[in-house]
Parts: C-alpha cells; sequence; structure tokens
C-alpha cells in the first residue's frame, strides 16, 4: 500500500516539475518585451505599423494574440499591419500578455481629397472607358499589355492605367484599341499617381498584386452581387491544401436580358513541360453561380468569394491621393 501512495506522489511531483519547465520554457522563449512603431514615408499613402517581440533570452519572436482596431488594417504579427487612414484618429494594438499601445495616426500622403473623382461625370466616364478597354481584350489582347504581366490581377492594372486617357488616335495605336468612344475623357488632371501607379507598402508603384489591389486601391461594397455596377470587381481566395493567390473578375456591360456579365484572365499556368499563357474568357453571373467548381460560385456562403469591391477612385468612400 505504502508503494502504491509513493508511485502515486511520484507520479504527482513529476507532472508538477514538468509543468514548471514548460512554464520556464514558455517564459524564456515566449515574447513577452514587446514593441510597436509607426513607419511612414513621405507621400505613401500606405502606413507601415511594426510589432517587435523579444523573449526573456533575447530572441526575436512574433508577438501573440494581437489584436489591432480603429482603421481597417492589413498584415499579420510577423510582417506588421498596413493601414491607409483617411482622417485623424486613434489605432490600437494590444498583445498578449499585457502589451497596449495606442497611435494617433493621419493621412500621409502628399494630399488628400474626400474622393478620387468628386464629379459624377468623371466617375461615369472612367467606367465606361475601363469597360470598353476590358471588353476590348476579348477582340485581341492589347499590344501595350506587357506579357509577363497578363493574368487576373494584371488585366485590372492595364485596364485601369488605361482609362486615364487620353483617348487619341496615338493611344489607339498604342493600345490597339478597336471599340468605339465610350465616353469623354476623365478629368486627367484628377488621376494623381493613379494614373501610373497604386498604393503599396513600398509607395505608389506601377505594379501591385491581387490582394494588394483589393486592400488598398479598392473599397468593400458587400456580399451580394446584385448590386454591382460594370467596373466593378469580384475576389475570390482559395486556402487550406488549394491555396492560390486572389482570383479577381471584372463586371462589363449586361447581356439584353440584363444578366450581369463578368471577362477575366485565366492566368498563366505551368506544371512539368507544359507551359499554358492562359486566355480571356466572358462569363454571365447566372452560369457562374453553377461553376463546377464550388468555390469560385459567388455566394455568401462560399468562404472563399471575399466579396464584390470598387476602385476606391469611384466609390463614395474617401479616397487617397
Amino acid at each position: 500500500m505504502a508503494s502504491k501512495t509513493f508511485a502515486a506522489r511520484g507520479k504527482k511531483i513529476g507532472w508538477i516539475v514538468l509543468a514548471v519547465l514548460l512554464m520556464a520554457s514558455a517564459a524564456l522563449f515566449m515574447p513577452l518585451r514587446i514593441k510597436a512603431r509607426v513607419e511612414v514615408a513621405r507621400g505613401n499613402p500606405i502606413q507601415h505599423i511594426i510589432l517587435e517581440g523579444r523573449s526573456m533570452l533575447g530572441l526575436r519572436r512574433a508577438p501573440w494574440r494581437v489584436r489591432v482596431s480603429g482603421q481597417p488594417a492589413w498584415g499579420s504579427p510577423a510582417e506588421g499591419y498596413f493601414i491607409s487612414p483617411n482622417e485623424v484618429s486613434d489605432f490600437h494594438v494590444s498583445a498578449f500578455p499585457r502589451f497596449s499601445q495606442t497611435f494617433k495616426v493621419a493621412p500621409s500622403g502628399d494630399s488628400f481629397s474626400s474622393s478620387g473623382l468628386a464629379d459624377e461625370g468623371d466617375r461615369e466616364a472612367f467606367r465606361r472607358w475601363f469597360v470598353a478597354i476590358l471588353e476590348d481584350q476579348l477582340e485581341r489582347l492589347s499590344p501595350a499589355w506587357e506579357p509577363a504581366q497578363r493574368d487576373c490581377s494584371g488585366l485590372l492594372r492595364f485596364v485601369f492605367h488605361e482609362a486615364w486617357g487620353p483617348h487619341t488616335e496615338e493611344w489607339r495605336a498604342r493600345t490597339a484599341y478597336g471599340g468605339g468612344v465610350a465616353a469623354r475623357n476623365p478629368a486627367f488632371e484628377c488621376g494623381g499617381p493613379w494614373r501610373a501607379g497604386f498604393p503599396t507598402s513600398e509607395g505608389w508603384k506601377p505594379f501591385a498584386k491581387g490582394a494588394v489591389l483589393r486592400n488598398f486601391s479598392c473599397v468593400f461594397m458587400g456580399r451580394d452581387t446584385q448590386s454591382a455596377k460594370p467596373g466593378d470587381l469580384l475576389f475570390f481566395s482559395r486556402g487550406g491544401a488549394h491555396a492560390t493567390p486572389d482570383h479577381a473578375m471584372a463586371f462589363a456591360r449586361p447581356e439584353s436580358d440584363g444578366m450581369p456579365v463578368l471577362i477575366y484572365h485565366t492566368g498563366r499556368e505551368q506544371s512539368g513541360l507544359s507551359r499554358d499563357a492562359g486566355e480571356m474568357r466572358r462569363v454571365r453571373l447566372s452560369d457562374l453561380l453553377q461553376h463546377p467548381d464550388a468555390e469560385f460560385r459567388p455566394l455568401p456562403e462560399n468562404p472563399s468569394f471575399l466579396g464584390v469591391y470598387r476602385w476606391r477612385v469611384l466609390a463614395d468612400a474617401p479616397a487617397f491621393y
């Protein structure tokens, strides 16, 4: 009987020792000393919230259980968070175990306006040219669209920049545009840096990946596709074992029966010795809702469907210049 009691006590002590060792290891390696700072570059509307965590041993560790609030943010504890404030406001960061800090953030671009294209006529002109150039790619791929940029987000970047104009005869020759005059030219001076670049964490750049376009150049309009206008965008993102970059489609003019139509580029695919440059496609929304791959159906219950987005320069939400 005594031997069993002794064994039970020994087992209990063993568990206690193990728990103490685990707690000590966690204390030595978990991020306990946390600092946060904001990096702002002149003329860059994107601000970078950098988090630094160190353990008791001085090892760098990404902070745990980070929570941010006060501004829409994109990122992670390891890479930091990116924000684009449209007005002076507070941005709060907290992390385990007891870190909390609030920053006063303000727009950091060279200039700021309540909207990219404040005039409704300019918005409609931009939207019509965007759709016209988008549809023209179904007839022929523009030689001005670099082959290396031909994928779904590359299509959006190319058409967005060409929609600003001016749409002269020289422009038609350069882009091989074969359509008619879609509208008057949107006010060229209102484009600012949008005419040649997109906001990114490194500043205004002509190239931006799909997720960066979605987060920084667009405004989320919801998950109801019926509210979309021509020129609006659909974004998808497949995670898990099928993790892929964002996939995007753009709304074109609806068909005669009123059914919305989307246009997109399939993107490049490469496997083994085969290489596929991808192709332009046009699809009715009703057919897309029945897509063989359920992850590409724009339905609210589909977690891979990120929603309907509108170019920031066309949205009523504030836009940075």
